[in-house]
């Protein structure tokens, strides 16, 4: 150690100015960086998820389809608010990727003159206001689809191209037309419009990840400095941890860019991640420093006893950190094994700038005055072992009341992953959806196609009455069902305008229902038609259901009560697709994988710990302290209300990593000190040489994830929280509950 001490002494400065150079080549590479938001990424490419929802789209052009709405409190039925929906549909069709705007105006609506079909336009011009509203508030077609129960909202239809749906970039631009667009109407009528629609989630999701890494990454830094700022109003204090930390997460996400990978939603945390692991490392070793410069020692001797006592703590806590987050890395979830890769190469690059550029800094001045911190110093306390030993049973009795209380809020923790929910109240998508869901309709789409096993089976009347029995009792089922519609309507329209004296609403003759749909093909105008209803073979059928938000959970019940209800109704069989259904399924997949990454975590942990303390019988305490914060935090996440989405599930492995670092440090020094000192010695020596850089570092860390809470995309404000509720009960669990654990381990060994 002494020799690798001089070594470092000798090139200080080189060392200084080669890590500086390295770090500024690599991130020459970060003007590539890009972002994605394309729900593609969350499944692996051989998903039969995704095979599925692809042959969905090759059958029926997709469900890429933006919406437009707006209300006029005295009635859609005037000239101002028809005018402008006429005008917002010429002006909608007109947007490159668009392939057909849907709206009340260019509603198909049928009806028969001198026993000839007529199907057109519903309102071309400003005629007969009145008598086209006798008939939308009666039309179950369109009633609670495009316009309200109440004649007073409308919702237009902006469909997208097959081909331009998937297309990200297309999604982005055509969301840009569409604010451009609506916000030069609202200064024209005063109407207030609202944007949803699947592509707007999508475009969303992009944006609001360019701006979180783009304003609350940077933020995040900053907040960072300030608070080493704040602690140790130091110069040293403030550079020494904030250039670990910067120069970790210019190189990993240097190497992410190179590597190929985008940002995302869910890797844009990635530099809170990375801050976490090296401020960790670096707070450890530098207030190490500033406890043997305090002593009186000399410069180069307090750096050489810094690294010494804290080398095997940050080489396994690195180690540790880097092999849980490597089990990540495999997984075929792109940026899950993104978030992987990046954190197993923060760890290992943190341990490595830890070890040789911070020493190196800290050697370069000799005569250097070290200051203690202005918050809060342990460096010198004396008498908590004492404390600690006398009231161990009280603490662990208190605690476990703890446990009791705080783990009554489980039986209210939800899993929900919706896709609406992951944007706060005041965004576009999601303002837009709730005034929808208020107004008009439902507005989460979901889509299901039923396979009647022969070709031209759609036309089968027992069928077609079938999927009408399917729509009660799904609607009886389910209530937030708002509105569902298939060609099965069209066909009941055209019944009652074709043979009106006829008693079933659906005809008994195959023949006649393939005559009327012939007939209404004939009839509609071009880019009308009904290919996506059904497909080229006639065999299987498209139903569209219309949805209030609701939990994934409640998602997930209603896709599996769906699919069995048509398995065990004939010969049929049904499966749900379109997008709000990809996001309810992605959840159990990134659910899966992450809890498959903590339990690895985990493991590896207490396998290391063993190996290297040697201590099989505190294989339990060992356990306590990592796990027990994500339990209680999952305890008041359900008193809070706060649901497992994404960012939540993510928090887990943040929390464990950082337990898991502090238990290190704990035990690393309990273990040293106790061969020579008594118990309450023992935890006073653990708490002067970690105990500060504990507390400090979880300061730091939740000033800097709360940070996050800014976002306007909910899981990241949800990681947010959770996260800085978790450290902080660690904290509490690894300087209270830990030794006093620990205290009741002796006395029963003893």
């Amino acid at each position: 150690m002494q020799s690798y001490i001089d070594f470092l002494d000798r090139n200080r400065y080189k060392i200084v100015i080669f890590v500086s150079l390295i770090v500024m080549i690599f991130s020459i590479s970060l003007k590539n960086l890009e972002y994605e938001g394309n729900y593609r990424i969350w499944f692996d490419k051989d998903s039969k998820i995704l095979k599925d929802y692809d042959n969905f789209r090759d059958r029926f052009s997709g469900d890429d389809t933006f919406v437009v709405a707006f209300k006029d409190p005295k009635g859609i039925f005037n000239k101002k608010a028809i005018k402008t929906i006429l005008d917002l549909t010429e002006e909608f069709q007109k947007i490159d990727g668009v392939e057909r705007v849907d709206a009340l105006t260019n509603y198909q609506y049928i009806k028969s003159e001198d026993d000839d079909l007529i199907v057109e336009d519903f309102i071309v011009n400003l005629d007969n206001l009145q008598e086209k509203k006798s008939i939308a508030l009666k039309d179950n077609l369109i009633l609670n689809r495009l316009i309200s129960a109440d004649g007073k909202s409308v919702l237009i239809a902006v469909k997208l191209s097959s081909s331009s749906g998937v297309d990200e970039e297309v999604n982005i631009y055509v969301m840009k037309k569409l604010k451009e667009i609506v916000t030069l109407y609202e200064k024209m009528t005063g109407y207030k419009f609202y944007i949803s629609g699947t592509p707007a989630i999508t475009a969303s999701l992009v944006t609001i990840s360019q701006h979180d890494a783009l304003l609350l990454m940077p933020f995040a830094v900053i907040a960072v400095v300030i608070m080493l700022y704040l602690v140790f109003r130091d110069f040293m204090g403030i550079v020494v941890p904030s250039v670990i930390i910067v120069f970790t997460f210019l190189l990993v996400l240097s190497i992410q860019v190179i590597l190929g990978y985008k940002l995302n939603n869910f890797t844009v945390n990635i530099p809170s991640f990375i801050s976490a692991i090296a401020i960790a490392d670096s707070m450890h070793l530098f207030l190490a420093w500033v406890y043997y410069r305090s002593k009186n020692m000399r410069n180069k001797t307090a750096v050489y006893m810094a690294l010494k006592t804290n080398l095997l703590p940050i080489a396994m806590t690195s180690f540790t950190t880097a092999v849980g987050f490597a089990t990540l890395g495999i997984s075929k979830i792109e940026p899950i094994s993104t978030l992987g890769i990046a954190i197993t190469s923060g760890a290992l690059i943190a341990f490595i700038l830890s070890v040789t550029l911070a020493p190196a800094i800290l050697l370069i001045k000799d005569d250097y005055r070290v200051k203690l911190p202005k918050f809060l110093t342990l460096l010198n306390i004396k008498g908590y072992g004492a404390f600690i030993e006398r009231n161990s049973k009280k603490i662990v009795a208190i605690f476990l009341l703890l446990f009791v209380v705080v783990g009554y809020g489980l039986k209210d923790i939800r899993v929900d992953s919706n896709s609406i929910k992951y944007f706060s109240k005041d965004t576009i998508v999601r303002s837009g959806s709730d005034f929808i869901e208020k107004s008009i309709t439902g507005p989460l789409v979901y889509e299901v196609v039923i396979d009647t096993k022969e070709k031209n089976g759609v036309k089968n009347p027992d069928f077609l009455k079938r999927v009408s029995l399917f729509e009660d009792e799904l609607m009886s089922h389910f209530p937030n069902v708002r509105f569902s519609t298939s060609l099965k309507d069209i066909i009941k329209r055209l019944q009652s305008v074709l043979n009106s004296e006829s008693k079933e609403s659906i005809p008994n003759d195959r023949n006649l229902i393939a005559q009327y749909l012939l007939l209404y093909s004939m009839s509609l105008p071009q880019g009308m038609e009904i290919n996506d209803k059904i497909d080229v073979n006639e065999r299987f059928l498209r139903v569209t259901l219309y949805s209030n938000v609701q939990d994934t959970s409640k998602d997930l019940e209603m896709i599996k009560w769906i699919e069995k209800w048509w398995s065990s109704n004939g010969k049929y069989s049904a499966n749900v697709q379109g997008q709000t259904a990809i996001f309810a399924y992605m959840q159990s997949n990134i659910t899966q994988t992450l809890i498959l990454s903590i339990t690895s975590t985990l493991i590896i942990v207490v396998i290391a710990m063993l190996l290297i303390f040697k201590r099989l019988k505190m294989v339990l305490l060992f356990i306590i302290p990592n796990v027990a914060p994500i339990v209680l935090v999952a305890g008041v996440m359900g008193y809070l209300g706060i649901n497992i989405d994404i960012g939540v599930a993510i928090s887990a492995s943040v929390i464990l990593g950082i337990a898991v670092d502090d238990t290190i440090h704990f035990f690393s020094k309990y273990f040293t000190a106790i061969k020579s000192k008594s118990f309450e010695q023992s935890i006073d020596y653990v708490i002067n040489h970690s105990g500060s850089a504990m507390i400090l570092t979880t300061l730091i860390l939740s000033v800097t994830f709360l940070v996050f809470t800014l976002s306007d995309f909910v899981p990241n404000v949800n990681f947010a929280i959770v996260t800085v509720i978790a450290l902080n009960i660690a904290l509490l669990l690894d300087l209270v509950l830990l030794p006093a654990l620990l205290a009741l381990f002796l006395r029963v060994n003893r």
